[in-house]
C-alpha cells in the first residue's frame, strides 16, 4: 500500500533512480552533517533543563550528562562515517542507525522528565523535523516517525496523562495532525527534488544530443569534416609527444557522377549511405570515420602503421566492390579508390599527412580506379 501511495505522488523516476540518489549524495551528506550538529547543540542546551530539573538528584543527574557524552561521540563518529562515504547504500544505512539512535534517545529523555511536565510541544517539532529533515527513502521515514509517535503516546498515556482522556485526545490530534503535515511537506520535498534532477537529465540528454547530431553527417552517419578534423588533430599531437604509430585512409567513390546522371541523386545518396554503413562495419572502435566532403571519406587509423592501413583500405575496397545497392530492382555497383599515408617525424601538422594520402587517393584513380595506393 505504501508502495502504491509512493509512486502515486512521487515522481517515478525508473532506472534513474540510482543515479539520482548518486547525484545528490554529496548535498545529502553535507546537509545530514549539518543536522546531526544541531542535534548535538539540542543535546548540550538541554544540560541546563536538566540540572533545573534534578539539582536535588545529583545521581540521575550524573548518568544523563554520561548518556549526554555517549550521544554525542555517536554522533560524531556518525558524521566522521558519512563524510568519508561515497556509497549511497552504506550512507542509507549510517544514517538510519543514528536516526533510529536519536528517537530512541528521545523517547528515553522524555521518559526521565517528571510525570507532571508535558513535552507536547517538542514532540510534534521533534515528529515534524524527522518527516522535513530526513534524507532516507520515504517508507523509513514515516516508519521512523511512525515509531516515534507511538513511544510518545505510549509514554503520555501511562506515565503522565493517567485517565485523562481529554488531554490523551489532543495529543492524539496533535500528533494526527502533524502526521499529515509532515508527511504531505517530505512528498511535496522529495518530488521537487525528482522533478528538478529529471529536468536536468533531460536537459543533458537533449544538449548531449544536439551536440551529437552537430558532430554527424546527417546522410552517412559519419562524422562532419569538422569532428572529423578535431579528433585527427588530438591523435597527430599523441603521435607527436610519444611517436605512436598513426595512418590514414582517403576513400572516393569512383564514377559517382555517373550514378548521379543514371539512376538519380536518391542513387546516389543510396550508395554514399551504404557505403559508410560498410566501412563502418570494418573499421575498429578506436579508428575514426568522417566524410570530408562530397563522395570523398576519410578513416583515422591509431596505432597503425603503413603496411597494416594498408591490409584494412584493401578489405574495404574488396568488400565494396562485392556489395551492391539495390534501387527499383536495380543493382548498382560501385567501387571506391583509396590513398593510404602514415604520419613521418618530418610532417608538421595533421594536413601534411592528409595531402598525402590524398595524393595517393588520386594516383590509385590514375591507376585505373578500384584500387588501392599507398605512400611508400
Amino acid at each position: 500500500m505504501l508502495q502504491r501511495f509512493h509512486s502515486r505522488f512521487l515522481v517515478d523516476l525508473g532506472e534513474m533512480e540510482g543515479d539520482y540518489r548518486v547525484f545528490h549524495l554529496r548535498d545529502d551528506i553535507a546537509q545530514s552533517t549539518l543536522y546531526i550538529s544541531i542535534a548535538m547543540l539540542a543535546v548540550l542546551s538541554m544540560t541546563r533543563m536538566d540540572l533545573l530539573l534534578y539539582q536535588s538528584n545529583p545521581a540521575l543527574f550524573t548518568r544523563l550528562m554520561v548518556y549526554h557524552g555517549i550521544y554525542i561521540l555517536i554522533s560524531l563518529f556518525s558524521i566522521a562515517a558519512i563524510r568519508k562515504t561515497s556509497k549511497v547504500r552504506i550512507y542509507d544505512r549510517l544514517m538510519l542507525a543514528w536516526l533510529s539512535l536519536t528517537v530512541l534517545g528521545l523517547l528515553l529523555f522524555n521518559f526521565t522528565r517528571p510525570a507532571n511536565l508535558l513535552t507536547t510541544t517538542y514532540d510534534v517539532i521533534i515528529l515534524f523535523a524527522i518527516y522535513i529533515l530526513s534524507p532516507l527513502r520515504i517508507s523509513y521515514t514515516v516508519a521512523l516517525a511512525f515509531g516515534f509517535s507511538a513511544g510518545t503516546l505510549v509514554l503520555d498515556y501511562f506515565y503522565k496523562t493517567g485517565s485523562d482522556s481529554a488531554a490523551f485526545n489532543t495529543l492524539i490530534t496533535a500528533q494526527f495532525i502533524v502526521h499529515v503535515l509532515g508527511l504531505v511537506s517530505s512528498l511535496q520535498i522529495q518530488s521537487y527534488r525528482r522533478k528538478s534532477f529529471k529536468a536536468y537529465i533531460q536537459e543533458k540528454d537533449a544538449k548531449e544530443m544536439v551536440a551529437y547530431l552537430a558532430n554527424i553527417d546527417s546522410l552517412t552517419k559519419s562524422l562532419t569534416r569538422r569532428q572529423f578534423f578535431n579528433i585527427a588533430e588530438s591523435e597527430f599531437l599523441r603521435f607527436s609527444r610519444y611517436h605512436r604509430n598513426l595512418s590514414i585512409l582517403v576513400l572516393d567513390a569512383d564514377y559517382f557522377k555517373n550514378i548521379n546522371d543514371t539512376y538519380g541523386h536518391y542513387a546516389g545518396d543510396l550508395v554514399l549511405r551504404n557505403l559508410s554503413l560498410v566501412v563502418l562495419e570494418q573499421k575498429r572502435a578506436q579508428d575514426t570515420f568522417g566524410r570530408l566532403g562530397g563522395e570523398e571519406f576519410g578513416i583515422l587509423l591509431p596505432e597503425t602503421n603503413l603496411e597494416q592501413a594498408k591490409v584494412v583500405a584493401e578489405r574495404v575496397q574488396k568488400i565494396w566492390a562485392q556489395t551492391p545497392c539495390s534501387l527499383d530492382g536495380y543493382l548498382i555497383y560501385s567501387t571506391v579508390s583509396i590513398g593510404v599515408a602514415e604520419a613521418k617525424k618530418e610532417d608538421k601538422t595533421f594536413e601534411d599527412v592528409l595531402r598525402r594520402a590524398d595524393r595517393m587517393m588520386y594516383k590509385a584513380k590514375e591507376a585505373g580506379r578500384n584500387t588501392v595506393a599507398a605512400n611508400e
